[in-house]
């Protein structure tokens, strides 16, 4: 089950919301009043020593390899 951020629009409490991805909203833990499902980002871990992303800098990102239906893995392609 993802993990949702929620808004609620009558009294600004942030939280989170553990819930199926058919569920069609939550009530705020708050105030009990609908809240809306805000846009979230997500953070990305790699390994090594740079905090810098691939063409973070603004240059072109690098190249994917494979191809086919899967990226190559299938070995359709």
């Amino acid at each position: 089950m993802p993990l949702y951020e929620y808004l609620c629009p009558t009294c600004d409490h942030k939280f989170e919301k553990l819930q199926s991805m058919s569920a069609t909203g939550a009530d705020c833990p708050n105030c009990e009043q609908p809240a809306k499902r805000a846009i979230s980002v997500f953070a990305a871990v790699t390994k090594g020593g740079s905090s810098e992303m691939p063409g973070s800098m603004g240059g072109p990102l690098p190249p994917l390899g494979g191809g086919g239906c899967c990226g190559g893995g299938c070995a359709c392609g």
